[in-house]
């Protein structure tokens, strides 16, 4: 049966909460864990402070819109995404630093699509009280996801240091003008939006 245009916006915001409230649980997690990496939790702690707010956000506005009723097949359809968020970021207890950095890209990145997919559907359904939100919830998970372009490459080295490994630390600013070029150089290529295969067969 086909949903109408507040069942598929709904079903989005109800899914990005439950995508949220696990990254919270699981950063709240890791930052007990990784106590002996305090420079590493203070950039966690950034990235704490915005999934709080996130929540917050979706939780006011699935009440606003009562969206929290969702049906079944939408809360499958959020159990889906959630899976996927789960597998990324459940090992942050037994994996070390590094691969726990590993895991919060991952989620991160994912719900960095999913507030693409929720902005798109709210700007090309007209209501743009959602897609502003998805648009700022966006924004900082892209700031998020490139903090820890920037932290993994150091937490990698401090790693392999602590497990006795001669790690050359001057490879560092090499690293980072890797990030840079590379991000630099796929920006200016790849296609915008309105210009993929996709958009053009409408």
């Amino acid at each position: 049966m086909a949903r109408n245009k507040d069942e598929a916006i709904n079903s989005y915001i109800t899914d990005m909460l439950s995508l949220e409230e696990h990254i919270e649980k699981a950063v709240r997690g890791q930052l007990n864990d990784l106590e002996d990496y305090p420079e590493v939790t203070r950039d966690l702690k950034q990235v704490l402070r915005k999934v709080e707010q996130h929540v917050s956000d979706l939780q006011e506005l699935s009440e606003r819109r009562k969206a929290r009723g969702a049906s079944d097949a939408i809360k499958r359809a959020g159990s889906a995404v959630l899976g996927v968020g789960a597998a990324a970021i459940d090992l942050v207890r037994t994996e070390g630093l590094p691969k726990n950095l590993r895991d919060d890209y991952t989620a991160l990145s994912l719900a960095t699509i999913g507030y693409l997919m929720l902005h798109t559907t709210a700007l090309s359904l007209q209501e743009r009280e959602v897609a502003e939100l998805a648009r700022q919830h966006f924004a900082d998970y892209a700031e998020s996801v490139t903090l820890l372009h920037n932290v993994v490459p150091g937490a990698v080295i401090r790693y392999l240091r602590e497990e006795g490994l001669p790690v050359q630390e001057g490879v560092l600013p090499e690293i980072s003008r890797t990030i840079e070029e590379i991000w630099h150089s796929q920006s200016n290529q790849a296609p915008r939006a309105a210009e993929t295969s996709v958009a053009q067969s409408r």
